[in-house]
């Protein structure tokens, strides 16, 4: 490699530290990297051996995400704290987009144990027949389980002109922005649940509905309560809200005939729902009747 001395032309710093030689001459303009010497004759650049040190601390400081303007500060501070300073607040700012990716990741892999979850159903749904045509329950279409005690934010009050079709989506939000704000992060799916006597949601012009979502851990809040602990009759529903009814039913009947009693309000658990899908044949709900 040639150089001037203790000097190495553009190309020559821009081969050894890889970086571009556009780069290099923005970097002289805005006075990030000013070459140590210029050829009076050829206007060329010219950079000491030292300065491939300089370069070499800029790339690691852009690397940590540094901006250009606080790489300048801080490559010609004299003063430990003024870096020491920096260092400690881009700290600060990975360590929370780790946090905020990590939440990504876990509603990601919430949503994707959903969706396959719901998909497995769909695949199996009556050999294949048409959303929300199965005919007879049968043994193998519901089950009787224990719904395990779960943390959940809710909501509840009395729903006018309540159409199941529309399973109020706004108060969906809401309620997502409430576990937003108690900086909690949801674990599940959103339940409906029905303070009412049974199928009156698609009988009554009134409605006194609460909605919840399970998270992670306890909070202090009027919005925060203990769900589950009880036995229910449970089955899918596949298709459109606007048919629920005929699960519903269909539910109750099986129950009846069983000489099982209803013991508590009805909750719709929605697997795969219009915030996940816009093909309402494809969504999925789990309907939950707690029993004696």
């Amino acid at each position: 490699m040639k150089n001037y001395g203790k000097y190495y032309t553009i190309g020559e710093i821009s081969d050894m530290c890889e970086v571009p030689i556009k780069t290099l001459r923005y970097y002289d303009e805005i006075g990030l990297l000013v070459p140590s010497m210029r050829s009076r004759e050829t206007n060329y650049r010219y950079y000491g051996s030292e300065q491939t040190l300089t370069l070499f601390i800029i790339k690691k400081l852009k690397s940590f995400g540094f901006s250009l303007d606080e790489i300048k500060t801080m490559v010609y501070s004299s003063d430990v704290k003024t870096v020491t300073g920096h260092l400690r607040e881009r700290t600060a700012v990975i360590r929370n987009k780790i946090e905020s990716l990590n939440n990504i990741q876990g509603e990601l892999n919430s949503m994707l144990e959903r969706l396959e979850k719901g998909s497995s159903f769909i695949q199996c749904f009556d050999g294949g027949g048409e959303p929300g045509k199965k005919i007879e329950f049968d043994d193998g279409d519901v089950s009787v389980e224990e719904i395990p005690r779960y943390n959940c934010i809710y909501t509840r009050e009395i729903q006018k002109n309540y159409d199941n079709a529309g399973v109020t989506i706004p108060r969906w939000f809401e309620l997502f922005d409430i576990v937003k704000k108690l900086k909690l992060n949801s674990i599940g799916v959103v339940l409906c649940t029905y303070h009412n006597e049974p199928l009156g949601q698609f009988v009554n012009k009134e409605c006194d509905l609460e909605i919840s979502i399970p998270v992670y851990g306890a909070v202090n809040s009027p919005y925060y309560k203990v769900g589950g602990g009880y036995k229910a009759v449970t089955a899918f529903h596949r298709g459109s809200h606007a048919t629920l009814i005929t699960t519903h039913i269909k539910m109750i009947k099986w129950i009846n005939n069983r000489k099982m009693e209803i013991n508590g309000p009805i909750s719709e658990e929605y697997i795969i729902s219009p915030v996940d899908v816009t093909n309402e044949n494809d969504f999925v709900t789990k309907i939950i009747i707690p029993v004696a």
